[in-house]
């Protein structure tokens, strides 16, 4: 499967607040979701929180984090956590199609625990060589 911004971008925005109905308010909700949107529209990062994923199964929110300057981040609260928990598991799960995932320690920000994903029936592939 061939990485596309655009179309995941649209599936955020439309079924997003659908799937995930606890976190519906996460949607433009300000600067975090700007972050993970920007990191969508990110294509070099989005294959680095790919590959951590299927390589070292490394949590994406793990990935995003350590990217996005956690250390200088100031301490997200428990329902930013988990908003941003949904928005990637939401990425992973209903866009890229992982079928499974598992619950690792995070220890990133004030992150405890986060999810990697497995079981992909098509690998996601960012061609970041492409002429767009």
């Amino acid at each position: 499967m061939k990485y596309n911004p655009t179309a995941t971008l649209e599936a955020i925005h439309t079924q997003f607040p659908k799937k995930y109905k606890a976190f519906g308010d996460f949607v433009d909700s300000g600067e975090l979701w700007m972050l993970c949107i920007g990191a969508i529209n990110d294509e070099k990062l989005m294959s680095h929180i790919i590959f951590c994923n299927d390589i070292h199964q490394i949590p994406p929110i793990n990935t995003f984090l350590k990217a996005r300057g956690a250390s200088t981040m100031r301490d997200l609260t428990e329902l930013e956590k988990r908003s941003m928990g949904a928005f990637w598991g939401f990425v992973f799960k209903y866009v890229f199609g992982y079928r499974n995932q598992k619950s690792v320690a995070a220890r990133v920000n004030t992150v405890k625990t986060a999810s990697y994903f497995y079981d992909v029936e098509e690998v996601v592939e960012v061609d970041l060589y492409s002429n767009k």
